[in-house]
């Protein structure tokens, strides 16, 4: 009886291959660098040529102006570094990789999560600084989750690579990924409704749903900013096949999208 050795075996389609491969989440890791570049970097090179952010300035300028602006310049500063990194990684791939590459990723990647903690813990500070001044309970509470949740994955990816668990190192870096990027896709998402015509995305005014339901702006806002954790950890899961691998992480993306839906939910039952 013949045998179908692993040369007559046929390929899998280079789709499949791609997903399957690192190549996937380093292309979903650039596209949330990307997304960063593009909602921030036009407010830098604003900032830089007027000493201030203008039209990107945020209500938290006005309690915590200085942290604001270190929080700002150093996320800026690091998305270069963060696109250094899935290349370095990439290298370390490929048969033959020198010591020093190895070395280069390993002490690069230990800067970026430290450095990642730091810009988290400023996120803190200035999500206190707009609680102790602020009553939207939504807005505080979604400033603290993508800090933390930022936090906890790149502590996960580092663990996951000090296991030697490749696959499992970047699932976490994606998913940390999505999280440090929420700010820069929320921009993106103000950009467009004020496109359409909504001056104040972050008003407290109230906005109308029909058949009598009305809901805070803001909380609409922040409500689609929820949505992306769980549609970017769809696009990037399912074509790899992982989601009953990580179903903690679907929980997250899901809970994290709970929290505004309940309170658009609860204003639009109560008014």
């Amino acid at each position: 009886m013949a045998t179908r050795t692993a040369d007559s075996a046929p390929s899998a389609p280079c789709s499949e291959r791609f997903f399957a491969s690192h190549r996937w989440p380093v292309a979903l890791i650039l596209v949330c660098v990307g997304v960063s570049v593009l909602a921030f970097g036009p407010r830098l090179l604003d900032y830089l040529s007027a000493g201030h952010w203008g039209q990107a300035a945020t209500k938290a300028t006005e309690f915590a102006p200085r942290a604001l602006n270190a929080h700002a310049l150093f996320a800026m500063a690091l998305l270069p570094l963060f696109l250094v990194q899935p290349v370095l990684g990439s290298m370390l791939i490929r048969p033959g990789v020198s010591a020093s590459a190895a070395r280069a990723h390993r002490w690069h990647g230990w800067f970026l999560t430290l450095a990642a903690g730091l810009l988290s813990l400023l996120g803190f500070y200035i999500a206190y600084a707009f609680a102790i001044h602020s009553d939207s309970v939504t807005s505080i509470i979604f400033m603290f989750l993508v800090a933390l949740l930022v936090i906890l994955f790149f502590a996960q990816a580092v663990r996951e690579a000090r296991r030697r668990r490749i696959e499992g190192h970047l699932d976490a870096l994606v998913f940390a990924m999505i999280f440090l990027s929420l700010p820069a896709s929320g921009r993106l998402i103000e950009a467009a409704m004020r496109a359409l015509g909504v001056e104040n995305t972050r008003s407290r005014d109230l906005v109308s749903l029909g058949l009598g339901y009305h809901v805070e702006l803001v909380d609409l806002t922040i409500l689609m900013v929820s949505a992306v954790p769980i549609l970017l950890w769809g696009v990037y899961a399912i074509p790899r096949q992982i989601l009953p691998m990580h179903p903690a992480k679907l929980w997250i993306a899901t809970a994290f999208f709970g929290l505004p839906f309940l309170a658009v939910t609860a204003q639009s039952v109560v008014r």
